[in-house]
């Protein structure tokens, strides 16, 4: 970890080590989610790690869900998406949003009843939604208006943290862990916001959901790691089945059972990925092209036109024209 805690003594207490945290659609039971941060603040004698963890989250620390939550229209419509598709990223804990006239309260559903033992996750948790909300909103100073933890208060190190992300408003032994915000903030117009991309990426997630809740399918397991490993290089076999915890040959011979083929599976992963970067209007289409994994711009543009029936160009300008 950046932090100082040797990475093999966290990796022991996963079940499936290391190579499990990448796994597509892998839930890392919340008991070991504990366990690897109070784990981590031991070893590096950093008490509030768990918040310092969750002030790294940003949407793209959760791939189609969180490109959903940048492109939302609101920070309630970013919060139902996130509750919705909760089950796709954590079982530690269930959110509800409460809203009234003045306030609007995030209330987490924990998964475990020890308040103290579980303290970092909940904190970690927490301070996601304060660092993901400034950024949605692209204010960094507003302070949250209240945090309240079930646990009691920590150590002051942890404490003077807390007063750097919540504001000084945060108290402790309460029923319920929540955080509080001006209610005018739930419907506040967000900067980034994209219709379009959000039904988009809604309809993905719509069906990985099923598929998770009914055991999670071959072809939707293969294609959630196609989408990690176009994020940080040129997918192969191979690795995709590292990812699901499987040999080559073992994905080759399931593969072949389900009359499925990894290289169409592959094209449909990168028309997915190309459909999602081409409402970034900032991305070149040789950035693009790039990040799919093309050695060229024209080889891209001719796998475009197959996809969509039309050129790159023309379909931004399909995605500007319906925009305005």
């Amino acid at each position: 970890m950046a932090l100082g805690a040797p990475p093999d003594n966290l990796h022991a207490l996963v079940p499936g080590g290391q190579d499990a945290l990448f796994q597509p659609d892998r839930r890392i039971p919340a008991e070991v989610t504990a366990q690897v941060l109070n784990a981590a603040a031991e070893l590096t004698g950093i008490d509030s790690i768990g918040l310092r963890v969750g002030m790294q989250f940003r949407p793209a620390t959760f791939l189609d869900i969180g490109y959903a939550l940048a492109a939302a229209s609101t920070i309630r419509e970013a919060l139902e998406i996130n509750m919705r598709y909760q089950p796709l990223t954590q079982e530690a804990a269930r959110t509800r949003l409460e809203v009234d006239r003045k306030e609007a309260r995030i209330l987490l559903d924990p998964a475990f009843a020890d308040a103290e033992d579980f303290r970092r996750v909940t904190e970690a948790i927490l301070a996601g939604y304060a660092s993901i909300g400034r950024w949605l909103l692209w204010d960094q100073v507003r302070p949250v208006a209240a945090v309240q933890f079930r646990h009691s208060r920590p150590s002051e190190e942890t404490c003077r943290f807390y007063a750097s992300i919540f504001g000084d408003t945060v108290s402790f032994d309460g029923p319920v862990d929540m955080m509080v915000i001006d209610a005018t903030l739930v419907s506040r117009p967000l900067p980034n916001s994209n219709p379009a991309l959000v039904q988009l990426l809604t309809g993905r997630l719509n069906a990985r959901l099923a598929a998770y809740q009914a055991g999670s399918s071959l072809r939707m397991l293969v294609i959630s790691g196609l989408h990690r490993q176009i994020r940080q290089g040129k997918p192969n076999l191979d690795e995709t089945a590292r990812l699901l915890g499987m040999s080559g040959r073992t994905l080759r011979r399931r593969l072949q059972a389900e009359e499925l083929s990894y290289s169409e599976l592959l094209v449909a992963t990168r028309k997915e990925a190309a459909e999602v970067y081409m409402h970034e209007d900032k991305m070149t289409l040789a950035e693009i092209a790039g990040l799919l994994g093309y050695g060229d711009q024209t080889a891209f543009m001719r796998a475009f036109r197959g996809w969509f029936g039309m050129s790159p160009g023309a379909y931004r300008d399909k995605l500007k024209r319906a925009g305005g």
